[in-house]
């Protein structure tokens, strides 16, 4: 085998692998049905502790009161920014401290984690989950 058969075939080789793991991570990405319960919806209310606008799914940290009196730090995954953005939603929307009613598709293992589907902000209500380009 030549030099540059050799080359050609390992550039195959490494082509090949990048495209199956990038087709592997590409697919855990939007795995919601892996990683939340579609078929169950939780609404909570809580105080806004912290907001996370970034790339590829904003996020934001809910504390949220319990009947007994204690409290959860629940984190819950939004959209994408762009879909965010579409909605009227930036950065800036959301203020630490605000209370926010979310209805969410919680997390499969029992954790304090869900999936944004819809949004109260003041006194809009907000769909995270349906349309065009969501999640």
């Amino acid at each position: 085998m030549s030099t540059r058969s050799a080359r050609l075939l390992a550039l195959c080789g490494f082509l090949a692998v990048g495209v199956t793991l990038a087709g592997g991570a590409l697919q855990a990405h939007h795995a919601v049905a892996g990683v939340y319960d579609l078929n169950k919806e939780v609404v909570l209310e809580g105080r806004l502790k912290k907001l996370n606008f970034t790339n590829p799914h904003a996020s934001i940290e809910l504390t949220v009161p319990n009947k007994d009196g204690t409290v959860t730090d629940w984190v819950l995954t939004t959209a994408s920014l762009g879909v965010l953005t579409r909605r009227g939603i930036n950065k800036t929307s959301m203020k630490p401290g605000e209370i926010l009613k979310v209805t969410v598709l919680p997390a499969r293992n029992g954790s304090p984690a869900g999936f944004i589907r819809n949004l109260q902000l003041g006194d809009r209500d907000i769909d995270l989950f349906s349309g065009e380009g969501n999640p």
